[in-house]
């Protein structure tokens, strides 16, 4: 939702901008794997015990589905043809390799869908 309100406060257009907004949520996505791997590897966690566990292919999964999750509650910003940011976040998640982590992941994406019907923007 921040990002939703961030790009309306820009002013720039989606749909002539879509492989910017597409690059930025993997860039997003990607930053949160690693900030994450870095504070779990830091000198507290590891005195304090702490194991992270992640595999990124998970979080990049997640991450993914999350932004369509939300984003889709605009299709008419953020558009639904193959080539918009919905489409390609859509194509992502409908690739063979996202199968095993669909199931996988099942779980988790339907506890935090709890949320998500709440969300208006």
């Amino acid at each position: 939702m921040k990002m939703h309100h961030y790009i309306m406060s820009w002013g720039t257009g989606i749909k002539n901008n879509e492989k910017f907004f597409n690059n930025v949520i993997k860039q997003v996505i990607r930053y949160t794997y690693t900030a994450i791997r870095h504070k779990s590897g830091n000198k507290v966690a590891r005195d304090s015990g702490g194991v992270c566990d992640l595999q990124k292919c998970s979080v990049l999964w997640l991450g993914t589905h999350a932004f369509y999750t939300v984003l889709s509650k605009k299709p008419d910003v953020y558009g639904t043809s193959g080539s918009s940011v919905l489409g390609s976040l859509k194509f992502e998640l409908s690739l063979p390799r996202s199968k095993p982590l669909r199931r996988q992941l099942k779980k988790v994406v339907k506890e935090g869908l709890k949320g998500v019907s709440a969300l208006e923007f």
